[in-house]
């Protein structure tokens, strides 16, 4: 959007032990996950795309090679979601007035509803901005720059749900469907092949 520059951030470090191999690897639609889910963010309003990776860094990154993407490989991927949202934000190259942050293992996050999301806080300033399903906040979630620090405080195996909780009051919510909720976590999370 006109005026915000908006850095994508696609958390895709994660080692996917519950779901037995390199999710970003798995097939969608005839691509990789991951490529997929970047191809999605290139076609939003976003100033630049960084991809985090870490467990399986070196098998991943052929994936999007020849997308104008930012790399970034979190070798601190142990120590949690936390350290690849640090990582994110570190390489970042734009001096983004906002970050989005993007989960590799969420395919059906289109690109209309980061358009959203970021056209929300260029209209109304709110310094978090997080699609909704009901009562249950679903992503890709945008905090705004003032809020960086905040973010690279966070420890562990969370993300920015600990920044969201501590800034409540700061949080605009956007009402979406079932597609900000969706992720796969096991290959039962898988929706059946067509025959």
């Amino acid at each position: 959007m006109a005026g915000v520059r908006v850095a994508a951030i696609i958390l895709a470090a994660g080692e996917a032990r519950r779901f037995g191999s390199p999710k970003q690897l798995l097939d969608w639609q005839g691509q990789p996950l991951l490529r997929h889910v970047v191809l999605q963010a290139l076609a939003a309003p976003v100033a630049e795309i960084v991809v985090v990776l870490g467990a399986h860094a070196r098998r991943v990154a052929p994936v999007v090679h020849g997308l104008p993407v930012t790399l970034m490989v979190n070798r601190a991927w142990r120590q949690g979601m936390s350290a690849s949202v640090k990582a994110g934000l570190r390489a970042a190259r734009v001096a983004p007035d906002a970050a989005i942050f993007l989960l590799a293992d969420q395919p059906l996050v289109a690109p209309e509803l980061i358009r959203r999301i970021i056209q929300t806080h260029a209209v109304t300033g709110a310094a978090i901005v997080a699609p909704r399903v009901g009562r249950r906040p679903g992503n890709p979630v945008l905090f705004a720059r003032a809020l960086f620090p905040a973010l690279l405080q966070v420890t562990g195996d969370q993300g920015g749900r600990a920044v969201m909780r501590a800034y409540e009051e700061r949080v605009h919510w956007l009402d979406a469907d079932e597609r900000a909720a969706f992720d796969i976590d096991a290959p039962a999370d898988l929706p059946p092949r067509e025959v």
